[in-house]
């Protein structure tokens, strides 16, 4: 069986959707089934590579909205790989998330071709920017294109119990929605010894609050900075990159709130500025099965995390202890302020928590669902 991925970022880019496919893929290749992957390329990269038994293949595409999206370039090389790819003769094409254009495209590759499309929806709500034009065309996209995509998939997966309602609402048919949870490798996250909190020059007696994720408004950041403030004896440690990192550098220096900004970080990087945290918070706006929520469980940390997407689900329904509602960085302060003077209940529940991912978020359903194709 040959699957051909269709996806916006990929390696060597890491964040939870190309982590997502990278581990699907290898999971895959491991068990006999030919998985190659079809991305942009807006750097210098090469427009063919071989990654961990991954065939990669990159279109000319640039970036638009401060590298928040990309677009393809049509070009003679663009045409000539898509029909190359187009004579290998895959059985399924796999998309992921309706809104990026390398979807579009593997809809329209997989209506050329006559191959059946199995697209992965992450998002559970309609795109949310601080800038409303914008919001505005993804929500047209999302009311036109976006059905268009949930409509004709042969299969449609959610990786949260909302992503797969939200697909059924934008018209998928709900036959052809199955649940298959974002997952992690949980036997890769245990907490390694390191010298990172002394190279960042964190003083031993501050406790690190860590955020991992891309660096754009939808993420709720800005609340975790505005939480942060006047909090003494507290370093905010920010793994990740993205448009919207400058104003957040900006909005810490205005708030004098200590925040360390180290930009992107490979797995490795990621356990290594987990083990040296004290206190997880996402304060996300929107998530289907939020990743870096998985990873900071996996790795045994206190939590605190908005309840969107699937992030109940991972920490477990009616949780008043990890969860709050977005956009509230009061809410965000407060349980802060509680972790530092007595962080007990967190140290409890980051324990439960932990058991709890290793039962329901392995990639044993999501490779089986796959297996099952062949």
């Amino acid at each position: 069986m040959k699957i051909l991925f269709f996806t916006t970022n990929f390696y060597p880019y890491a964040g939870g959707l190309e982590n997502y496919v990278l581990n699907l893929s290898t999971g895959l290749i491991k068990r006999g089934i030919q998985a190659d992957v079809l991305t942009f390329n807006y750097g210098r990269l090469p427009s063919y590579e071989n990654y961990q038994g991954i065939n990669i293949y990159r279109i000319p595409s640039k970036s638009v909205l401060g590298k928040t999206y990309s677009i393809p370039r049509w070009n003679k090389q663009t045409k000539r790989m898509l029909k190359e790819l187009g004579d290998q003769k895959y059985d399924y094409i796999n998309t992921q998330t309706r809104f990026f254009l390398s979807t579009l495209l593997g809809w329209w590759f997989a209506k050329k071709n006559k191959i059946k499309l199995i697209h992965t929806e992450h998002g559970n709500v309609f795109v949310k920017h601080d800038n409303k034009l914008i919001q505005l065309i993804a929500w047209i996209y999302d009311q036109s294109l976006g059905r268009l995509i949930f409509k004709s998939a042969w299969k449609v997966i959610g990786i949260s119990k909302p992503c797969c309602d939200f697909a059924i609402k934008m018209g998928a048919n709900p036959k052809k929605v199955v649940y298959i949870p974002n997952s992690i490798d949980v036997t890769k996250y245990k907490k390694v010894k390191t010298d990172l909190r002394q190279k960042l020059g964190i003083p031993k007696e501050n406790k690190i609050i860590t955020f991992v994720g891309r660096l754009i408004y939808a993420k709720g950041v800005q609340d975790l900075i505005l939480a942060c403030k006047g909090i003494s004896g507290v370093t905010l440690l920010i793994v990740g990159d993205g448009p919207y990192r400058k104003e957040l550098e900006n909005l810490a220096k205005e708030q004098r709130v200590n925040a360390l900004f180290v930009g992107n970080k490979d797995q490795k990087g990621v356990i290594e500025s987990l083990s040296i945290t004290d206190i997880f918070v996402n304060p996300s706006y929107s998530e289907g099965m939020p990743t870096s929520v998985l990873e900071a469980a996996a790795m045994g940390l206190p939590i605190i995390a908005t309840n969107v997407g699937g992030t109940k689900e991972i920490v477990g329904e009616g949780n008043t202890i990890n969860l709050i509602t977005p956009n509230q960085p009061e809410v965000i302060k407060i349980r802060i302020k509680q972790f530092i003077k007595d962080n007990y209940l967190f140290r409890k529940s980051s324990k439960i928590i932990k058991e709890r991912i290793k039962n329901r978020f392995s990639w044993k359903r999501t490779l089986e669902f796959y297996k099952r194709l062949s």
